[in-house]
């Protein structure tokens, strides 16, 4: 019974992970510069996750894997 109890706490654990685990798309510059308000100023978040985050001078839209599969 304890193993069958462990096993559901696991994958439960592992669904919420592949879940809410952040999927980052890069934005292209172009696109970029013609935001307004700035894609600076933007403080948008999903969850726990800022949507807008800048890596190594390119600009990703990060969101959950749910957020990116159910809406767009």
């Amino acid at each position: 019974m304890r193993r069958w109890a462990l096993g559901v706490v696991l994958l439960a654990g592992a669904m919420g992970y592949c879940t809410f685990r952040p999927v980052c798309v890069p934005i292209a510059t172009e696109e970029v510069a013609r935001w307004d308000p700035p894609i600076e100023s933007r403080t948008d978040r999903d969850f726990y996750l800022k949507i807008f985050q800048r890596r190594d001078g390119q600009w990703y839209q990060c969101k959950t894997w749910i957020s990116r599969e159910m809406f767009f």
